[in-house]
């Protein structure tokens, strides 16, 4: 039979050897564009609407997390339903249809050991999710605002923030993530901002290193995988634990919470930040920060800096330089993954306001369409949402072309 999996990342290279002989791959899809066109094992990566014009049997969803939401991208696709399989669901009712395409034995082996794994990470972060409820002297956590005193810090006594969230942690301990590869003068930036004490610099970590309740389990699994073979450690070393640190997470006020009720409050406080405010918008070329919402429906003037999509700390120089010329009286908010929380700590050594604001306006983007998933938004770099990094024009947009002032790309 002729095959085609979706995915070119862990699920697809564990997925592939559980295959029969007797399935030919003839081709791979991903929702990365930089994929497209190379060769993944022996076959090509292609963009999901080449699938439309193509003979196969099957697609393969070899996609653990979103997975629902790859299958809905193909429904869309017109892929016949009964095309599709979705091996990561380790729906046992289809295992007798997927009997030609897997040895069974190999899938069974997959799930039992992601099943250990998730089990493990929990296990490896129980002493400290346990001691931080029966508040146990013995362990040592982070001092961390909440965030209405971090709202409270930035409306009334105008300071700066700088965000470190699980992309930031990767980076600055020698990994990469989606939107930067790894860098060693990055990493030492970090941190620097990490490490520093600036006076009207507000440093934010993640409130992940005790009790994480009320999160769901994409979200627990996500950092507790950041913390066992001695994350929390390295993470440690870098901290202050006299100092108070802010909520990371004001950024991500909805999809990460499982009672998403104060969400709409937390909306509302961080509009105040900007309301009658004069801003200038730093963002990756696809961001678009507030475009097609109400989220800066109260600014009183907005203009825009445009920066590399990815791989933004290549280009800072540059856009260090163009955000200088920018007058100090304006709000500077930075949407540009881990080089936002080193420009808004060098920009406040400078005199500015400067928030790293990061996934807010996506944020919001599923808060107004109710979605508890991540989903792609039309005309808008999404990169941890299945087709979200799949970028299209969605019309004329006047109003915006006349607020960007400079591009760097």
């Amino acid at each position: 039979m002729e095959i085609i999996i979706w995915g070119t990342g862990k699920g697809a290279e564990d997925i592939i050897p559980c295959l029969k002989e007797e399935n030919g791959v003839i081709a791979y899809v991903d929702n990365d564009q930089t994929r497209w066109g190379n060769k993944f094992h022996d076959s090509f990566v292609i963009a999901p609407k080449e699938l439309i014009n193509m003979q196969f049997d099957y697609v393969i969803v070899a996609v653990a997390i979103n997975y629902k939401s790859i299958v809905e991208q193909l429904t869309e696709l017109s892929v016949e339903h009964n095309k599709i399989i979705t091996p990561y669901s380790f729906d046992h009712t289809k295992y007798s249809k997927w009997r030609k395409l897997f040895y069974l034995d190999e899938l069974c082996f997959i799930e039992l050991n992601r099943k250990m794994e998730d089990v493990s990470l929990h296990v490896q972060n129980m002493e400290y999710e346990v001691a931080s409820k029966m508040q146990v002297g013995y362990y040592r956590f982070p001092k961390i605002a909440d965030w209405k005193a971090t709202i409270s810090e930035i409306v009334e006594k105008g300071k700066s923030l700088s965000r470190f969230g699980d992309g930031e942690l990767d980076l600055m301990l020698g990994g990469d993530n989606s939107l930067q590869e790894k860098d060693k003068e990055l990493a030492l930036r970090l941190k620097e901002v990490l490490t520093g004490n600036l006076e009207n610099l507000m440093v934010a970590i993640p409130d992940v290193y005790g009790n994480m309740e009320g999160r769901t389990e994409e979200f627990k699994k996500c950092f507790r995988s950041h913390l066992v073979r001695g994350g929390r450690e390295r993470v440690y070393v870098l901290l202050d634990f006299e100092r108070t640190y802010y909520d990371a997470f004001i950024t991500r006020p909805y999809k990460d919470f499982i009672d998403k009720r104060m969400a709409e409050e937390k909306f509302k406080a961080i509009k105040q930040i900007w309301k009658d405010r004069d801003i200038t918008i730093v963002e990756g070329e696809w961001t678009r920060l507030g475009l097609g919402n109400d989220l800066l429906a109260g600014v009183r003037t907005c203009e825009r800096i445009l920066c590399p999509s990815t791989n933004a700390f290549q280009k800072y120089d540059l856009i260090l330089r163009a955000v200088k010329k920018v007058d100090k009286s304006r709000l500077i908010l930075i949407a540009l993954g881990a080089t936002a929380t080193v420009l808004a700590y060098d920009l406040t050594k400078e005199g500015y306001q400067a928030l790293d604001i990061g996934h807010i306006d996506i944020e919001y983007e599923w808060f107004l369409r109710g979605e508890d998933r991540k989903i792609s938004i039309p005309g808008k770099y999404v990169n941890e949402a299945p087709g979200g990094r799949i970028t299209e024009e969605t019309g004329d947009l006047p109003d915006y072309s006349d607020e960007v002032i400079t591009k760097i790309l």
